[in-house]
C-alpha cells in the first residue's frame, strides 16, 4: 500500500505536466503567430517607404496603376509628390510632406521591431520550459506504461 502512494503520486505530477506541455504550446504557437504578423507589417512598412523614396526622386509624370480594391487597377499619372495622406488609426488621416511621412513610418517600423524582439525573447523562454517539461514528461509516461 506504501508503494501506491508513489505511483499516484507519479501520475498526479504527468497529470501536472502534460497540462503545463499543453499550454506552453499553445502559447509559442501564439507568440510565433504574433511575430508573424509583426513581420509582415515591418515587411509592408519598409515597402512603403522605399515607394515613397523612388516616387520622391522619380515619380512626377509617371504613370502608375492605382489599385481599386479586389485586384482592379486604373492607370493613373502622378503630377506632384510633395504630401501624403496618411492613416494614423481610427480611420483618421493626415496629410504629411514625403520626408515626415517616412519618418513616421520608420519610426513605427523601429516601435514594432523592439515588440517583435521582445515577443521572440518570450517565446524564447517558453521553447525553454518546453524543453526543460519534455524529458520529464516522457519518462513519467515510459514508468506509467509499466505498471
Amino acid at each position: 500500500m506504501a508503494e501506491q502512494a508513489p505511483k499516484v503520486k507519479n501520475h498526479e505530477r504527468l497529470l501536472s505536466l502534460q497540462d503545463e506541455l499543453r499550454s506552453l504550446i499553445a502559447q509559442a504557437e501564439y507568440l510565433r503567430d504574433q511575430v508573424d504578423a509583426i513581420t509582415a507589417t515591418i515587411q509592408e512598412l519598409a515597402s512603403v517607404i522605399e515607394t515613397l523614396t523612388y516616387l520622391e526622386k522619380r515619380g512626377e509624370g509617371k504613370t502608375v496603376l492605382l489599385p481599386l480594391g479586389a485586384g482592379n487597377y486604373i492607370r493613373a499619372r502622378i503630377e506632384k509628390v510633395d504630401t501624403v495622406i496618411m492613416g494614423v488609426g481610427g480611420r483618421l488621416s493626415i496629410e504629411a510632406s514625403v520626408k515626415e511621412a517616412k519618418d513616421m513610418l520608420s519610426e513605427r517600423v523601429k516601435v514594432l521591431e523592439e515588440l517583435r524582439l521582445d515577443l521572440l525573447k518570450k517565446l524564447e523562454e517558453v521553447n525553454r520550459r518546453i524543453n526543460e517539461i519534455l524529458p520529464q514528461v516522457e519518462e513519467l509516461a515510459k514508468s506509467e506504461e509499466g505498471k
